[in-house]
């Protein structure tokens, strides 16, 4: 397995799952509890639990739909789809949806990716040691025929993953501290679908979030996430982000961002006029969930 290197600095305003107190859990993009970017080794509520993610760039939108639940607190499932759009032209060429429009912009259609999942918890927090899960995320994108054959790449792969997290008292405070080790052939979670000719291999990835509970409704913290570059011209950036969460009743989540997610989709190019797509890409990100 190759681990990735260098890590991006990248700021946005995600999410944080559970605490130890009976707060709504908060969805990870792919569909399972998590920080915004990052799943955790905590489970959601035993409750089904839906929410919908919206992330703008300006070049682009980034929505995900997803619903999950937990059995007997030991198996998550759950399921999401992430739309990638730039919402921008309905023409592509028959690869990733991309097309030039007369000012000679860059633009891209739209990718769906399906993503079923599921985390299973194979050891409880205690005061020494951290909770830690096994989860796997199958996923499938409809990313055209054309592209992937071009990037020999496949329309479907499975991700695996383990994950640790831990929450230490910090005098009236929580501290929680995660740490996830993920195999993966996925192009930019999937949307670009999984490996390609050059590199056909899972890659092992770092993902970890820092987290500071301010008071029983309201965290603040950080995460990143690594990604593999499997095809080549199409350098993936690393995410991350700074998040702010905050839960009004223990049956609802509310998450603001400001998010970097760098160049998706091959979408960077510099116009006639000077102006650069595609790259380090800022915008704001939204997260509203309920649980039932």
């Amino acid at each position: 397995m190759a681990l990735r290197k260098p890590i991006v600095l990248t700021l946005a305003v995600s999410s944080l799952c559970m605490t130890t107190s009976p707060q709504a859990a908060v969805t990870q993009v792919e569909g399972q509890a998590g920080g915004g970017i990052v799943p955790w080794a905590l489970l959601s509520s035993g409750k089904p639990t839906a929410s919908a993610t919206w992330v703008d760039t300006g070049d682009y939108t980034l929505s995900s739909l997803a619903v999950q639940g937990t059995i007997a607190d030991r198996v998550e499932l759950s399921f999401a789809q992430i739309t990638f759009d730039t919402g921008r032209h309905p023409k592509h060429d028959g690869y990733t949806g991309a097309t030039l429009d007369p000012q000679g912009e860059w633009l891209l259609g739209k990718i769906d990716v399906n993503i079923l999942g599921a985390k299973v918890k194979v050891l409880d927090m205690t005061d020494t040691m951290p909770t830690v899960a096994v989860g796997i995320q199958y996923k499938q994108t409809n990313v055209t025929d054309t592209f992937l054959n071009a990037m020999g790449a496949e329309d479907d792969g499975l991700d695996i993953y383990v994950a640790a997290t831990k929450v230490i008292p910090l005098g009236k405070r929580e501290l929680l501290l995660n740490g996830t080790l993920r195999a993966t052939k996925a192009n930019q979670i999937g949307i670009l679908g999984f490996g390609s000719k050059s590199e056909d291999s899972y890659s092992a990835t770092l993902e970890t979030s820092v987290g500071i509970f301010l008071n029983k409704q309201t965290v603040f913290g950080v995460e990143y996430r690594m990604k593999p570059d499997n095809i080549d011209g199409l350098r993936e950036h690393d995410w991350g982000d700074i998040f702010f969460a905050y839960f009004p009743t223990p049956n609802m989540a509310i998450v603001a961002a400001a998010a970097i997610f760098g160049d998706i989709a091959g979408a960077e190019h510099v116009s006639a006029g000077g102006n650069n797509y595609g790259l380090d890409q800022r915008g704001l990100y939204l997260q509203v969930q309920a649980n039932f």
